[in-house]
């Protein structure tokens, strides 16, 4: 029974979630596996910190801090790992570090070609060190680099899979590891263009990773490891009532996250749902408890509420000089300048003459979407928002949830209202 694993970054960041993913592959050694992991703790936003300061060339000092500050971070961890082979390891580590710096120095002009340059070596960080913690454990790991195994165009930042080339390339480089009775450790959200440059997958990208690998090998099952017992009907770092969801459909899984569920990337279930190959959603620290399943059924979608909220929101109004209608030439034109800026649309609302978006705040793309339409358009903004979505309302949750709150949009279907909200100033 093939199974794919999936460790997320926060999970492996210090010594008990290292030696605990450890513990969970041991239990599973006698079966093909196929492990992926993310860049551990907050790596990649320090990735992204140093590609910031390596583009603002009078940094020079802070660059190196960070820079020596994310090394250290990592060479802590190998150490406090306290292995046998721990020289060679802080060897590879320092190799990968001197890439990164190279890579930092060339900083091309194309800013999402750059981005994953860099934010990829976080990955690769992770990989080292889990291959080899489970070496020690005298476990046949095979560490597999996925930019030698997922194939994509050069949209970076948010790159498109070529499936036959992954196809061909995960079945020439994973199956006859897994017929030697190896577990193959590869990572999560890198890959590589038909160039050979290195692609992304999207933030959060590595879930989508397993679903890849789960596709073309044929999986029977994929399983995500949390550090929550299991897919929560809202955050539950957010709200106190938060309940487990002992099972939800692949297309209620996608809606939620579409609108913004942490747990599950959004591109995941696809391909899971093409071959009905289940996805279970695991309890990391307590991997007896039973996890969420996510497959076809769709029975009880309806039966619990979902709430998602996410901050930081920024509001866009677009409306015509000439006060003409908002129709299909003008709204063209501004799709096409979110499409070119990579900007994600999190809810949308037309009238005759105006265009209403809300996304993630970006400080950076809101300016040159504004640059980009300000002649042709009259353009105002609102940021520091909340985007509150709630999914099979029980007709209680809206009215708690915006008390004292100053509505900026709302949006209703029937299984899903959306709100654009401020806390109102006292």
């Amino acid at each position: 029974m093939l199974r794919v694993f999936k460790f997320g970054g926060a999970l492996l960041k210090d010594v008990r979630g290292m030696r605990n993913m450890a513990s969970i592959v041991e239990e599973f050694r006698c079966e093909p596996l196929v492990i992926v992991v993310s860049a551990i703790g907050k790596t990649t936003n320090a990735l992204e910190n140093l590609l910031h300061l390596a583009r603002q060339e009078q940094q020079p000092q802070q660059l190196q801090e960070a820079y020596f500050a994310l090394m250290k971070e990592h060479i802590r961890l190998v150490r406090s790992l306290e292995l046998q082979d721990e020289s060679s390891l802080i060897h590879q580590i320092e190799g990968d570090f001197y890439n990164l710096w190279q890579a930092l120095k060339k900083t091309p002009k194309d800013p999402f070609f750059a981005y994953d340059s860099v934010v990829s070596f976080g990955e690769l960080f992770s990989g080292h060190i889990a291959a080899y913690l489970l070496g020690e454990k005298s476990l046949p790991v095979k560490l597999t680099d996925a930019r030698t195994l997922i194939v994509t165009d050069e949209n970076f930042t948010s790159a498109n899979v070529n499936w036959p080339y992954t196809q061909k390339t995960v079945e020439a480089r994973i199956t006859p590891e897994l017929q030697r009775g190896n577990i193959v450790l590869t990572q999560g959200f890198i890959a590589a263009g038909h160039k050979g440059n290195v692609t992304t997958l999207g933030r959060e990208g590595s879930d989508f990773s397993a679903a890849i690998f789960a596709y073309v090998l044929q999986a029977e099952e994929v399983c995500i490891w949390k550090d929550v017992p299991g897919l929560m009907n809202c955050n539950p770092q957010v709200f106190s009532d938060a309940v487990k969801l002992a099972h939800v459909s692949y297309n209620e899984a996608i809606e939620l996250a579409f609108y913004g569920a942490s747990v599950i990337h959004p591109k995941t279930l696809q391909p899971l749902r093409k071959r009905n190959i289940p996805l279970k959603v695991c309890a990391f620290y307590a991997p007896e408890t039973l996890p969420t399943l996510i497959d076809v059924n769709e029975e009880n979608d309806a039966d619990i509420p979902k709430i998602i909220l996410k901050e930081h929101q920024t509001l866009l109004s677009i409306s015509s000089r000439d006060l003409s209608f908002m129709a299909e030439e003008n709204l063209k034109t501004v799709f096409s300048a979110f499409s070119k800026y990579k900007l994600h649309i999190n809810l949308m609302q037309n009238s005759a003459v105006s265009f209403s978006v809300c996304f993630d705040e970006n400080r950076e793309k809101l300016d040159a979407v504004i640059n980009n339409l300000k002649e042709e358009f009259i353009l105002k903004y609102n940021t520091g928002l909340q985007l509150l979505t709630i999914r099979h309302d029980n007709g209680e949750l809206l009215g708690k949830l915006t008390r004292g709150k100053q509505i900026y949009l709302s949006q209703k279907n029937r299984t899903t209202l959306q709100v654009l909200m401020r806390q109102m100033e006292e």
